[in-house]
């Protein structure tokens, strides 16, 4: 199956999420791949907003399921948040045996204290750590999807937006083949470490992360043999925070993967696409 368009959506789970989550969008039917844009949400999701953009969480969230549920079925779309927990967890915190399961328990929760607390109560009580991680976290060099850095991310993606779009997307690797978006876990941070960029110390003020924040778009643009344009290549350095960046190399992650989704396999945990 082809694909024609990749987005990008590097994801915040807190209150003012609509001021840290950004999204990029890559036009894959040319022989090279063309950066189209890259905004922050409450921009990229403006006509899915119900009434004027906001940065709160809620009303961004919602947009952002209502654009991933608006796509095209040539649409794949990467967001970098933990789609699922451990399976020692899934099975023995939640009862879950699948992954609808563990979307449908994670919501449950209700907040994402009462998630981390739940996942980590449990791990306490029957392993000898605190965070477990998932194999692919292991692999990727990624946090525990309950550590106190992610726990946000990991609840509001999974209860806020999985949760939403379940039906009018399939999120790999756990959906069978059926038509639509496809929406794919992916970690920017593993991304530029696998195409030899730099993997921290891009996010920042300084001369030095401005630096390195246009050898990495420079970088992922040699590997793709990709275009941007200048207005949209300058958003990208500028931006400071590295959101804007995180988006992009989000999109690149869920392109470059296209021909490595396996469908209705994941079991209960997943991958992480790099």
């Amino acid at each position: 199956m082809g694909f024609e368009t990749a987005y990008g959506v590097d994801f915040s789970g807190a209150r003012d999420a609509g001021d840290h989550i950004w999204v990029s969008t890559v036009d894959l039917t040319a022989d090279e791949p063309t950066v189209l844009d890259c905004q922050p949400a409450t921009d990229a999701l403006e006509a899915h907003y119900r009434g004027a953009p906001t940065a709160e969480r809620d009303a961004t969230l919602a947009a952002l399921a209502s654009f991933v549920a608006s796509r095209s079925a040539d649409s794949v779309i990467g967001f970098d948040f933990p789609f699922s927990v451990p399976e020692a967890v899934a099975r023995g915190a939640f009862g879950a045996g699948t992954w609808p399961e563990v979307v449908e328990a994670v919501a449950a929760c209700g907040s994402a204290d009462a998630y981390a607390e739940a996942c980590a109560e449990w791990a306490r009580e029957h392993t000898d750590r605190t965070y477990l991680q998932r194999d692919t976290d292991a692999a990727c060099g990624a946090l525990s999807p309950y550590h106190f850095f992610v726990n946000a991310q990991a609840y509001h993606g999974m209860a806020d937006v999985l949760a939403a779009v379940r039906g009018d997307a399939m999120v790999v690797p756990f959906d069978p083949w059926d038509g639509g978006p496809v929406v794919a876990e992916v970690y920017p941070a593993a991304t530029l470490d696998a195409l030899g960029r730099h993997r921290e110390g891009y996010k920042g003020d300084s001369d030095t992360e401005r630096r390195r924040r246009e050898q990495n778009l420079t970088g992922i643009l040699e590997h793709t043999r990709g275009s941007v344009r200048s207005a949209v290549r300058e958003r990208v350095v500028a931006d400071a925070g590295g959101d804007a960046l995180d988006s992009l190399v989000a999109a690149v992650a869920a392109a470059r993967n296209v021909g490595a989704f396996d469908y209705g396999t994941g079991g209960v945990e997943g991958r992480i696409y790099v």
